[in-house]
Protein backbone atom coordinates (compact mmCIF):
# COMPACT_ATOMS: atom_id res chain seq x y z
CA UNK A 1 0.00 0.00 0.00
CA UNK A 2 1.40 3.36 -1.02
CA UNK A 3 2.80 5.39 1.84
CA UNK A 4 3.92 2.58 4.12
CA UNK A 5 7.50 1.90 5.13
CA UNK A 6 7.17 -1.52 3.50
CA UNK A 7 5.99 -0.02 0.20
CA UNK A 8 8.88 2.45 0.05
CA UNK A 9 11.45 -0.16 1.11
CA UNK A 10 10.23 -2.63 -1.51
CA UNK A 11 10.14 0.08 -4.17
CA UNK A 12 13.70 1.20 -3.47
CA UNK A 13 14.97 -2.40 -3.42
CA UNK A 14 13.24 -3.14 -6.71
CA UNK A 15 14.80 -0.07 -8.30
CA UNK A 16 18.25 -1.13 -7.07
CA UNK A 17 17.74 -4.57 -8.62
CA UNK A 18 16.53 -2.95 -11.84
CA UNK A 19 19.84 -1.09 -12.03
CA UNK A 20 21.60 -4.42 -12.52
CA UNK A 21 19.58 -5.26 -15.61
CA UNK A 22 18.38 -1.93 -16.94
CA UNK A 23 20.01 0.24 -19.51
CA UNK A 24 19.86 3.41 -17.45
CA UNK A 25 20.97 3.38 -13.84
CA UNK A 26 19.04 5.52 -11.38
CA UNK A 27 20.69 6.37 -8.07
CA UNK A 28 19.11 5.76 -4.71
CA UNK A 29 18.93 9.50 -4.08
CA UNK A 30 17.16 10.05 -7.43
CA UNK A 31 14.59 7.42 -6.51
CA UNK A 32 14.19 9.08 -3.12
CA UNK A 33 13.48 12.40 -4.84
CA UNK A 34 11.05 10.70 -7.23
CA UNK A 35 9.10 9.20 -4.33
CA UNK A 36 9.12 12.55 -2.54
CA UNK A 37 7.48 14.17 -5.56
CA UNK A 38 4.97 11.33 -5.81
CA UNK A 39 4.03 11.85 -2.16
CA UNK A 40 3.35 15.53 -2.85
CA UNK A 41 0.90 14.50 -5.58
CA UNK A 42 -0.80 11.55 -3.88
CA UNK A 43 -1.17 12.78 -0.29
CA UNK A 44 -4.73 13.86 0.40
CA UNK A 45 -3.88 16.25 3.23
CA UNK A 46 -0.92 17.59 5.18
CA UNK A 47 -1.20 14.97 7.93
CA UNK A 48 -1.01 12.16 5.38
CA UNK A 49 1.86 13.90 3.60
CA UNK A 50 3.89 14.12 6.81
CA UNK A 51 3.19 10.46 7.59
CA UNK A 52 4.27 9.37 4.11
CA UNK A 53 7.41 11.50 4.22
CA UNK A 54 8.38 10.04 7.60
CA UNK A 55 7.81 6.54 6.26
CA UNK A 56 9.94 7.32 3.21
CA UNK A 57 12.78 8.53 5.42
CA UNK A 58 12.56 5.37 7.53
CA UNK A 59 12.67 3.21 4.40
CA UNK A 60 15.58 5.21 2.99
CA UNK A 61 17.45 4.70 6.26
CA UNK A 62 16.77 0.96 6.18
CA UNK A 63 18.08 0.66 2.63
CA UNK A 64 21.18 2.71 3.40
CA UNK A 65 21.88 0.60 6.46
CA UNK A 66 21.44 -2.65 4.51
CA UNK A 67 23.54 -1.51 1.56
CA UNK A 68 26.25 0.54 3.18
CA UNK A 69 26.22 -0.71 6.77
CA UNK A 70 25.67 2.66 8.37
CA UNK A 71 26.44 2.29 12.07
CA UNK A 72 24.60 5.30 13.36
CA UNK A 73 20.85 5.16 13.51
CA UNK A 74 19.00 7.55 11.26
CA UNK A 75 16.32 9.24 13.34
CA UNK A 76 13.24 10.84 11.95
Amino acid sequence: MFGTVRYFTDFLKAQIMYNFSGEKMISLSENHARLNKEINVKAKNSKEKVEYLLNLEKAYGIINKEMFGLKEELTV
